[in-house]
């Protein structure tokens, strides 16, 4: 292992601090308490640990939204541009590509953000200690520290996805340092993915597999190993394997970021990273049965977003601090109180696929795409919201446009069209998203394409009533099965696991098989449009992949669509029709580095094309 640069505290002094959950840290310089006093009590010091917890994002609210808009950098969501006044606007210049290391967006500053969490970090392990006449033991201390070099990785292995290489720090060193010792350079892509590796697979061997619910959310070894996971998937892929467009991307000294040459091998490691994490036997896939022992796909792929870990063994990591509901406030209909102004898009729609388990553009899928229902559709289930009179298995009654007829559970899982039941009034509706609707334009406060999200909504919330709770899942099981399969294809194609853990994913969702005999390439585009659809509007997930399978470019060639929301009747309103041209553009595979830091550093180099 190479030699890792070090890190002072001067090296991030220009850096603002925020450590929210840490009161004593927002006093004034001659008000804060040194050091010495913080981790001489034991309140104080689990506090400045729970400041290291602090920047976790909220993968529902965080990632929809403009702190980090995951979703709205995808071909998954839209909005209306009138929303760039409350906040938004920087997401959509995004979107048109207009983005750059000086014009950023300020909460895209995960590099800033990053280091700020490292330092505290940093500091916590060098002065952490036993406080026996306090409860605080040595044992539980080494757990801390633990806990924080977990926090350390997963924060580096966010900055990864997005930046690429980075200065990577791991020690404190003396504040007598030279300035020039504070210029640090880029630490090459693989060195980085080398460090985390190892350092999550040792942690995986210390942290504890689980906690009572009064620490929920402290890293375990399942998050190590699924976060080691998730990192090798992406060195494994095409936007860091054997990427040619980097291989000039040098450091000033010459000294190469990126490794062009393709190696199959690192697929080999993800596949068994990812099998490492399934074969832990704290997780299983979240199922609920019906009467007759099937599983009932609908409230499956319905309660693994709203179950807490103690009932859910899917969940692998999860929001620690669940203490907003701004995500249900945005995606909820503006009529029935809520805001109701992010939604999703035509392209996100048409990716789900019938209740056949065709693709709507496959032969005998029975997709219509015209026209209205003239009977009520019945599905195996004992999901009950379908209508006012909370009938059993109804999912799509007699007069819905006949696009959202028969699709699979997954698809009313996540969407909410115009004409669809909804309990979160008094005594129930149907939300409408038509122009002068109760739920549609011209307000703002509308879904811009004719669709809201509906994924981790509980269908029993209520308008004027208390939220219920709902998990803020950051990483589960599902993600593990499609990992391995996608890596094991291309590792090891035709092993009959590729097809058995799609398909288990496929089994819970309702579907039957995948076709058996698919080429390497069918399998491929059969993985790909799995995880499009299992991680809908989840974490972002969507926009890390179309951007690690170097697919982003091809993929917003076709313009975003949506329902005809101007239109004020039925006959109107019900036509697709495009709704905005994106430009992504090749430098976008990458985050820039922000002005200020290139400036501050004059041995940083900027990513390519920036």
């Amino acid at each position: 292992m190479k030699k890792y640069i070090t890190f002072i505290l001067l090296a991030i002094a220009a850096m603002p601090f925020l450590y929210s959950c840490s009161n004593y840290l927002d006093k004034e310089p001659d008000d804060m308490l040194t050091l010495s006093g913080v981790f001489s009590d034991a309140t104080n010091t689990k506090n400045w640990l729970a400041g290291v917890y602090d920047a976790i994002p909220d993968p529902l609210w965080d990632y929809l939204s403009y702190s980090y808009g995951y979703y709205l950098m995808s071909d998954e969501s839209q909005i209306n541009s009138e929303l760039g006044q409350f906040g938004w606007n920087g997401l959509l210049n995004v979107q048109q590509g207009s983005w750059s290391p000086v014009q950023m967006v300020p909460s895209f500053d995960l590099w800033g953000s990053t280091y700020q969490k490292v330092r505290a970090a940093l500091l916590f392990l060098e002065n952490v200690k036993a406080i026996p006449e306090q409860r605080q033991t040595a044992e539980l201390v080494e757990r801390y520290k633990n806990e924080a070099r977990f926090l350390m990785a997963y924060y580096y292995e966010r900055m990864l996805e997005v930046y690429g290489p980075f200065p990577l720090v791991t020690t404190l060193a003396s504040s007598t340092a030279s300035p020039a010792d504070l210029q640090l350079p880029r630490t090459p892509y693989d060195d980085i993915v080398t460090y985390l590796d190892k350092e999550l697979l040792d942690l995986s061997k210390v942290l504890p597999a689980s906690y009572d619910d009064t620490d929920v959310g402290r890293a375990t070894s399942g998050m190590c190993l699924a976060i080691r996971a998730r990192m090798l998937m992406f060195a494994a892929s095409p936007l860091f394997n054997g990427n040619a467009d980097y291989a000039d991307v040098a450091n000033k000294d010459g000294k190469p970021l990126f490794n062009s040459t393709y190696d199959v091998t690192k697929w080999k490691k993800a596949a068994d990273a990812a099998k490492l994490v399934i074969d832990m036997p704290q997780y299983k896939l979240y199922t609920e049965k019906n009467d007759d022992g099937s599983i009932d796909a609908l409230m499956s792929c319905t309660d693994v977003h709203l179950k807490g870990v103690q009932q859910n063994p899917e969940i692998i990591f999860v929001y620690p601090k669940l203490t907003n509901y701004y995500y249900e406030y945005h995606v909820l209909p503006r009529g029935s109180g809520f805001a109701g102004c992010v939604g999703t898009t035509q392209n996100m729609v048409d990716a789900f696929f019938m209740s056949n388990g065709k693709s709507i553009t496959d032969d005998g899928s029975g997709y219509v795409a015209t026209g209205f229902s003239a009977s009520d559709n019945y599905y195996n289930t004992k999901y009950n919201y379908g209508d006012v009179n909370r009938t059993t298995g109804l999912v799509t009654r007699a007069g819905t446009f006949n696009m959202y007829v028969n699709r699979e559970p997954r698809f009313y899982v996540n969407i909410r069209y115009s004409g669809q039941y909804c309990s979160f009034d008094d005594n129930g509706r149907d939300v409408d998203f038509k122009k002068n609707g109760l739920d549609g334009a011209p307000s703002h406060d509308s879904p811009y394409a004719g669709y809201q999200i509906n994924k981790a909504i509980n269908p029993s919330d209520h308008s004027g009533q208390a939220f219920q709770y709902r998990p803020g899942i950051i990483l589960r099981l599902a993600e593990m099965y499609l990992d391995y399969a996608e890596a094991l294809n291309e590792c090891d194609p035709g092993n009959a696991d590729i097809a058995k853990y799609v398909n288990l994913i496929r089994e819970r969702a309702g579907l039957p098989d995948l076709d058996a005999g698919l080429s390497q390439t069918q399998m491929r585009d059969a993985i790909r449009h799995e995880r499009q659809v299992e991680f809908a509007l989840e974490g972002g997930t969507r926009y890390m992949d179309i951007r690690r399978w170097k697919i982003a470019e091809d993929v917003f060639k076709k313009p975003i669509q949506g329902m005809n929301t101007q239109g004020s009747t039925p006959s109107d309103y019900f036509k697709v029709v495009d709704i905005q041209t994106r430009n992504f553009q090749k430098k976008m595979y990458l985050w820039p580095i922000y002005q200020n830091y290139m400036d501050n550093n004059a041995n940083l180099v900027q990513n390519k094309y920036w």
